[in-house]
């Protein structure tokens, strides 16, 4: 057996006395790697999270040579990476090429980028081994582990090249507000290492003679959790008493991809225009619209924009719509927001694009068209409109923690997700794209308004609650209060 303990751990007893033999140990980790996967992307069971890693941290923690580590990381890893990454297998059919080369490139994306998130992952924990050397406790091993697989998931989002944090342990309990209070303390990094640590004391309360300690620290981390959980919903609660409310709307359409994109801008602003007609609430002080709502590029003359600007002028409300920009002989995606006198200021402009999606990786090699990622900050900092400064965000940038922080740190008051789903059609990428906006509500205590074409639309508070959801893919809106949280 390759995963013994070490002389100086003669209290811990190894897996391998309960599973045997080596075979079933790493078909364990499989099966639990399926599970992590299932339950980040279309499961709804919070509170296995604190158990459905144990079996990674714990032999990990306990292996010794580098080969049965790099089987063992695999073994748990590709399996968790390519059940969350399915929905790449739809990609094909929105690809311009005949389906007998598309559905083999989409294939090759799908094995491509799981096994580029274990390589990543595998940089941090690949330092586990040497410095376990250092350390003379059982305990200090784990935390090491636990440490270095949040740095992995960190490491996903900071690379690079092909950042695409679209995984992370705090996914699996965002249906559970009072578990995901810690990542307002620093971000969500947080909340995935306590569970990480959860699931490293519970794989030893099976494990160690030390049952007793293992099981006292699992509950005093899960209880101080638990509390500050409570405080800090109790504490957000009562922002709604010192800031001021505002109603707001958040308006989808049903089109789904090729569809989408055959259909003429114009029609796409009188769909959304009667969208916004029929749901419109009097008081409305905002209504938010979907990533490319008008699919043209931006000009105040052009009836496509002046039907938005009418409507936002006659209601006398803020409307943040999607559309195109051209600056400079560069395309971009953006946001721009009509004030109450139909009048739009400078726009926001999409940072992060989706590969292969929005932007071809190497165009300029090939001399190929493709969007623009926007890094003058004159350009991304967030909308203001009527007194109000909105974090802006649209679509895959929603998954990037520090892109979104980086709006509230800019003074925004409440975070806009605009997004088009349509064409993740039915995997669970909806859900588990979604999911994302619930955290970044908690970790900027902010109400996240998320408009997506096809769905799904929503208000979440600060706390990370849903207070008004639309998920299936019909037109229509939700409606609420929000409030401008200040700093």
């Amino acid at each position: 057996m390759n995963c013994e303990s070490r002389s100086g751990h003669n209290n811990h007893m190894n897996i391998s006395q309960f599973i045997e033999p080596k075979t079933s140990r790493r078909a364990l980790l499989v099966l639990t790697g399926v599970l992590g996967g299932l339950m980040q992307s279309t499961l709804n069971l919070p509170w296995l999270a604190f158990f459905v890693f144990a079996p990674m941290v714990h032999c990990l923690s306990a292996c010794h040579e580098k080969k049965s580590f790099r089987l063992d990381l695999l073994c748990f890893f590709a399996p968790y990476y390519l059940i969350q990454l399915t929905f790449m297998l739809t990609i094909w059919k929105i690809c311009p090429l005949p389906p007998f080369a598309a559905i083999p490139l989409a294939a090759l994306a799908w094995l491509g980028i799981a096994l580029w998130e274990c390589i990543l992952m595998y940089l941090p924990l690949s330092l586990f081994l040497p410095i376990r050397s250092c350390l003379k406790h059982r305990l200090s091993e784990i935390v090491l582990l636990c440490l270095l697989c949040t740095a992995g998931e960190w490491f996903q989002e900071k690379t690079p090249f092909l950042a695409f944090p679209w995984s992370a342990a705090w996914l699996t309990v965002t249906s559970s507000p009072l578990l995901l209070q810690s990542a307002n303390l620093i971000s969500c990094r947080l909340t995935s290492f306590i569970i990480f640590l959860l699931n490293g004391l519970h794989g030893e309360i099976y494990t160690s003679k030390k049952r007793f300690a293992y099981t006292a620290f699992a509950l005093l981390l899960q209880g101080a959790n638990l509390s500050y959980g409570l405080y800090s919903v109790n504490l957000d609660k009562k922002l709604d008493d010192i800031y001021p409310q505002i109603d707001v709307i958040c308006a989808q359409d049903s089109l789904e991809g090729r569809d989408k994109s055959r259909r003429r801008a114009l029609d796409s602003a009188r769909s959304y225009l009667s969208i916004m007609e029929n749901c419109w609430r009097w008081g409305t002080d905002l209504v938010l619209l979907p990533e490319t709502a008008v699919p043209k590029d931006y000009d105040e003359q052009l009836d496509e924009f002046t039907l938005i600007s009418d409507f936002a002028a006659q209601k006398g409300c803020t409307v943040v719509t999607g559309s195109f920009y051209l600056e400079n002989g560069c395309d971009y995606n953006a946001l721009f927001a009509f004030d109450e006198s139909g009048k739009a200021a400078t726009p926001y402009l999409k940072q992060v694009l989706v590969p292969f999606g929005e932007k071809t990786p190497f165009a300029g090699l090939f001399h190929l068209d493709t969007m623009s990622e926007c890094t003058d900050k004159r350009y991304t900092k967030p909308l203001t409109s009527d007194g109000m400064t909105l974090g802006s965000v649209i679509c895959i940038e929603s998954i990037f923690p520090s892109l979104v922080n980086s709006q509230k740190e800019q003074g925004a008051q409440l975070i806009c997700v605009s997004t088009n789903d349509s064409w993740f059609g039915k995997s669970s990428a909806r859900e588990q794209h979604y999911r994302h906006c619930i955290m970044r509500a908690v970790e900027n205590r902010r109400y996240v308004l998320r408009a997506g074409n096809c769905g799904i639309s929503a208000i979440i508070s600060p706390t990370g609650e849903q207070q008004s959801v639309k998920s299936d893919k019909s037109k229509g809106a939700v409606w609420g209060k929000v409030t401008l949280i200040g700093r």
